[in-house]
């Protein structure tokens, strides 16, 4: 048996079940745990980091990195795949049929918060190599569950707006409100350095790279465009070459472009789960505007080779990954925002050259004019389009298919609205959808958290928004949109 094993085996039957139960941010904060043993070693409070890390490892972890079930999620609620044409198997159409769903996500990322925060008071300022390891992977995740709390809970950074609780301890007594958003970012950030400054350890996962992929992430959608350029000047942004792309994304293992994923354990009892989970998000086709980006050869274009098929359905492994083109790509955004065009266009060819067959640079001369009717009209600073930003946009959208971004880059950019048409029912996503409501718990027992714009309670979830009948324009630009792709596919 492992050492992670023999650890986890000890604690599991004992401490480790009353954490993971516990509820959420305020909740547990009032519950005492009697009768349990509490850890005391090192090993101990590892056990805690173990289990949290096995779940993202066998794919169990919808809320730090994300898995099968996160995409199913994300893709459904945007505008990749277009349930105008197809609905397809369990996705939802829109996302107002997900909000209680999604709000259980601010109690669950919570819980995760109290867990770090227990093994932070529990490990701190001691020096064995596995304290340091467990310390600084608990900072990371702490670091991260409020980097994705801050995505899905608040507002987009330029509009303002509140940011998030801010929970310093494991207390029982304190219920703290939400912070500003200057306030939730620097805490954050203080996370990420903590977790440096502990010293990572590849056995926990969140190695330093991981830990800085974040740091960028955050800088990224925080508007704070010199802070991803400062960060990624130290890191490697090198795209895999087009012939090992669709081998990237097969692997389980780090290396070259793939710095990390979820679900990297084949052995994971979950795996038959993911499978179905997987049919999913292959039973709606891709929408015709993501299609038209790989141009009129799109053959020469890998990531449509490995993306979709005849169909348009989608063949790219869906899975939650942290990639240098990724990073590549919040870069030439920075670039672009702080004012030099021509490193971001740099960058952005680099990325070409690695992706398409013989492609030839873009210049700012040869860049396409910006689309009529696309659903991105402007920038995270409410800037209107221009060619080169929609250049990066559309570079993004290809690269990340499948992998959770386009939900937050529609929330970034503008909260763009539009409409499906399920039943025979419209069925519109709203600005407010972007931003999820609060978990209701929470909202009964600490109103004063205030809840997000939008979101009626009806006992113990909140009302679903209810479609309307289409007119007979749109029923129009339906029928087109269906007679256009059963006229694309074999």
């Amino acid at each position: 048996m492992s050492r992670c094993n023999r650890i986890l085996t000890r604690w599991s039957r004992l401490l480790l079940p009353l954490l993971l139960a516990l509820p959420s941010c305020t909740k547990f904060l009032t519950v005492a745990p009697q009768g349990v043993v509490i850890p005391t070693t090192d090993e101990d409070f590892a056990a805690i980091v173990h289990t949290l890390v096995n779940d993202v490892e066998g794919g169990g972890d919808p809320y730090l990195l994300g898995n099968m079930e996160t995409l199913v999620t994300r893709e459904g609620c945007a505008d990749d795949l277009d349930a105008n044409l197809l609905a397809g198997t369990n996705l939802p159409a829109f996302a107002g049929e997900e909000i209680n769903r999604r709000m259980t996500a601010w109690r669950d990322l919570y819980a995760i918060v109290r867990n770090c925060n227990i093994v932070i008071e529990g490990l701190s300022g001691r020096t064995s190599e596995t304290a340091r390891g467990a310390l600084s992977a608990a900072y990371a995740m702490k670091g991260i569950a409020y980097y994705n709390l801050l995505r899905e809970f608040c507002g987009p950074w330029q509009e303002g707006g509140p940011g998030l609780p801010l929970v310093e301890h494991f207390s029982l007594a304190s219920r703290p409100l939400r912070a500003s958003l200057p306030e939730t970012r620097e805490f954050i950030d203080r996370q990420f350095n903590a977790a440096l400054q502990a010293g990572p350890a590849t056995l926990f996962f969140f190695t330093e790279e991981v830990i800085r992929f974040y740091q960028v992430r955050l800088a990224f959608w925080c508007g704070d465009y010199d802070g991803v350029l400062a960060l990624t000047e130290q890191m490697d942004l090198t795209p895999c070459p087009r012939e090992d792309f669709a081998a990237m994304l097969s692997s389980t293992a780090p290396g070259g472009e793939l710095i990390a994923r979820s679900h990297i354990n084949d052995a994971s009892e979950l795996g038959w789960y993911f499978g179905y989970l997987k049919t999913y998000l292959e039973s709606r086709p891709a929408a015709t505007a993501f299609v038209r980006l790989f141009g009129d050869e799109p053959a020469r274009d890998i990531r449509f080779t490995t993306g979709l098929d005849a169909r348009r359905f989608g063949t790219k492994p869906a899975e939650c990954r942290l990639r240098r083109s990724e990073l590549l790509l919040m870069a030439a955004e920075s670039r672009y925002h702080t004012g030099r065009p021509d490193l971001a266009l740099g960058l952005l060819n680099t990325l070409r050259r690695n992706r398409i067959e013989d492609a030839v640079d873009l210049t700012e001369a040869t860049l396409p004019p910006v689309r009529e009717g696309g659903r991105i009209r402007v920038d995270a600073r409410g800037n209107a389009l221009t060619p080169l930003l929609q250049a990066i946009f559309d570079e993004r959208r290809k690269e990340l298919f499948l992998e959770g971004d386009r939900w937050f880059e529609l929330k970034r950019n503008g909260r763009p609205t539009w409409w499906v048409i399920a039943g025979g029912l419209k069925y519109t996503t709203e600005p407010y959808l972007y931003t999820s409501p609060i978990y209701i718990g929470d909202i009964d027992l600490l109103p004063e958290i205030g809840q997000n714009p939008g979101y009626v309670p009806a006992g113990t979830t909140y009302q679903l928004p209810k479609g309307v009948l289409p007119t007979t324009e749109e029923r129009e630009i339906l029928t087109a949109l269906r007679e256009e792709y059963t006229a694309s596919i074999p």
